[in-house]
């Protein structure tokens, strides 16, 4: 299938990113560095990501999406072979590694827009999103292999995503279909960037403090460990449902129905966390439903965009995703300074219902596509 090759090459890069981020940590950490020292060092592959994102589109017209993703997974296993030969201190690698990522990333949502028929293009993005995070999961599942092995998987793993990109025929939509001024596009975009870093903060705030709010809430380190396990199984199993409705009905009422979710589930929370089995199946379908708000994000920018602005509109998404790994946690941080444990909640049923809002402001207005928001040069 023509959607094979790039959900490969994303899922490769989840598998490899999430080997590598808790394994240089560990061999960090080992060498006595500082904590500081350690979470600079681990900075550097997401300001690598927000750095090189810019530049993806420039590079997909010149080179087209095929070569550059190949290229990406070539620069990221060299990358990591040197990483391997006791260069973890140098930050520029992981930099480097990060902008290797971000490109598979890109360019692999662009492709996978480009090729699927619209009638399929939220479900099929779904199931990338949920395949993507079983890659991420997986690599921390492998740690219990041994440094020589975890090093060994990660330099061979964009290899094989390498092959089997190589092996593929099909072609491709160009992607010169015009030239679209970058804050114009931000404008045209506002309506959904707003989402995205919704979910971003959701996604890397739910990672660091879900666990510790459950113990902050009276539950044991198991259950409340349990708690991030049910919301990470919510993301992989109900995205799909989210993305049928949107292929079937309207993409922008599932996508509604994904941020009003997402803001609910926030504040029901606190009584969620105490309501045993129940609550934690609760906790599960408000991960699925908020995540789901991603691929229901890029499943309109398919819908309203092709070729070099699509390529645009997918490094905006990126840029938007990095700011807010990075934004995310001391925003929740800072929520919790001032109103507690349940600051949490708080602070993501906020970010999600400005979503709300801003969709619901995009619906009462004229134009109503990100295309008929955008001048096209």
């Amino acid at each position: 299938m023509k959607v094979v090759p790039p959900i490969v090459a994303a899922v490769v890069v989840g598998i490899t990113l999430g080997i590598t981020y808790p394994l240089f940590t560990a061999l960090l950490t080992a060498r006595g560095l500082s904590g500081t020292a350690v979470g600079v060092s681990g900075a550097m592959t997401p300001l690598g990501m927000i750095a090189t994102a810019p530049f993806v589109p420039a590079l997909a017209r010149a080179f087209g999406v095929r070569r550059v993703t190949m290229a990406a997974l070539l620069g990221m296993s060299a990358v990591l072979a040197a990483l391997s030969a006791d260069f973890l201190w140098t930050a520029g690698l992981r930099a480097l590694l990060g902008a290797g990522a971000v490109t598979v990333f890109v360019l692999s949502e662009t492709w996978i827009s480009q090729v699927v028929a619209p009638s399929l293009r939220a479900r099929t993005l779904t199931v990338y999103t949920a395949l993507l995070s079983v890659g991420f999961a997986v690599g921390p599942l492998l740690l219990t292999a041994g440094t020589t092995v975890l090093f060994t998987t990660a330099v061979l793993a964009p290899l094989i995503a390498f092959a089997v990109l190589a092996a593929d025929k099909h072609p491709l939509p160009p992607t010169t279909s015009g030239r679209l001024p970058v804050a114009t596009l931000l404008r045209g975009l506002s309506l959904l960037l707003v989402p995205v870093l919704a979910v971003a903060v959701f996604d890397t705030v739910t990672l660091q403090f879900l666990p510790a709010y459950g113990t902050s809430t009276g539950l044991s380190p198991s259950a409340s460990a349990l708690l991030l396990t049910g919301l990470l199984v919510g993301q992989v199993v109900l995205l799909y449902p989210l993305g049928w409705l949107a292929d079937h009905v309207d993409t922008r009422l599932a996508l509604l129905i994904s941020l009003s979710g997402g803001a609910l589930g926030a504040l029901l929370l606190p009584f969620l966390v105490t309501a045993g089995p129940l609550g934690l199946l609760a906790v599960g379908a408000w991960g699925g439903i908020a995540f789901a708000g991603y691929p229901l994000a890029l499943t309109l920018l398919g819908d309203d965009h092709a070729g070099h602005n699509l390529v645009l509109a997918n490094s905006a998404f990126a840029v938007v995703w990095g700011l807010g790994g990075v934004l995310g946690p001391p925003y929740a941080g800072t929520a919790l300074d001032l109103l507690g444990p349940h600051g949490l909640p708080a602070a993501l049923a906020t970010l999600f219902a400005a979503a709300v809002a801003v969709l619901l402001f995009a619906r009462t207005r004229k134009p109503t596509t990100t295309r008929e928001l955008v001048t096209v040069a």
